[in-house]
């Protein structure tokens, strides 16, 4: 995966996560992870989508904003 951050197979519980995400913050994993599982509930980015995010990571406005504006190559390792 190049262009996505994960994504997921509802039909059979599969959940794939790009390896990049590993020079990520963890804040920014976490919100990856908890969106596609969200979507094992519900398919598309709908109203539902958003009240399921909202309960189960009610910052994820902000840790998917932290996650679009970090460059896309952050290496820098700690």
């Amino acid at each position: 995966m190049k262009t996505k951050w994960g994504t997921c197979n509802p039909d059979n519980g599969s959940v794939w996560f790009n390896p990049e995400l590993a020079k990520k913050n963890p804040r920014c994993l976490e919100y990856v992870v908890v969106h596609e599982l969200t979507h094992l509930k519900e398919r598309s980015h709908n109203e539902r989508f958003v009240e399921l995010m909202n309960e189960f990571l009610p910052d994820w406005r902000a840790r998917q904003e932290e996650l679009n504006t970090a460059p896309l190559a952050d290496e820098e390792w700690r």
